[in-house]
């Protein structure tokens, strides 16, 4: 049950937070500016990109998940009511809760919001301003909606400065590389690792 109730919540924010702003940017080219459905894409940072800064992006991941393991974050906030690490609790490192962990960090919030945060907004903003002030934009409009975390767990308001820090350096990658899927590596790599960390720490 809590594996199917992950899918539909994965498949529901996909649709809504990806799906709807992908179809209305893609149906404004077309129609604005008669752009080819791959170059559609493309400036949508649905490409590859350069293979350094996806290099980048797996390194700072792997520096982010190893942090996360030798000083995981406090627990009490991370499995309160509102949390969405709390349907994790109890789960252990099991079969379940790694699909749970994808679904989550992978489909539900990861490519979601690169695709809107990073692929949209950043690359709008850097077609039109310099780096440096498409950059700040794009981590702003991201850090904003993520202070809704204050209003489950205030006491980790520390954090913030972390997402936004995040929130710059995956700026930097896709607007150097064209990209979405280095930002969209680190970004899940964080998120998995939080809610299996939550299954891990409190299992019975």
């Amino acid at each position: 049950m809590l594996l199917a109730n992950a899918a539909v919540s994965a498949l529901v924010n996909l649709l809504v937070f990806a799906g709807l702003p992908f179809f209305a940017y893609f149906v404004y080219q077309k129609w604005r500016h008669k752009r080819a459905f791959g170059e559609i894409l493309r400036r949508a940072g649905l490409q590859l990109g350069a293979g350094r800064y996806l290099a980048y992006s797996a390194a700072f991941a792997c520096a982010g998940v190893a942090i996360l393991v030798l000083w995981p974050p406090p627990l009490d906030p991370l499995v309160r009511k509102g949390s969405p690490q709390r349907p994790f609790v109890g789960l252990g490192l099991g079969g379940p809760a790694v699909l749970m962990a994808l679904l989550y960090g992978v489909v539900q919030t990861g490519f979601p919001e690169e695709l809107l945060f990073r692929g949209l907004i950043a690359g709008s903003l850097s077609r039109r301003l310099p780096l440096l002030w498409a950059n700040l934009g794009q981590a702003l409009i991201f850090f904003i909606p993520h202070l809704l975390v204050l209003t489950v767990m205030p006491e980790m308001w520390g954090i913030l400065p972390i997402i936004f820090a995040v929130a710059l350096f995956c700026g930097w990658v896709r607007i150097k590389s064209g990209s979405i899927f280095g930002s969209w590596l680190l970004h899940a790599s964080g998120n998995v690792a939080m809610c299996l960390s939550v299954a891990i720490r409190t299992a019975t």
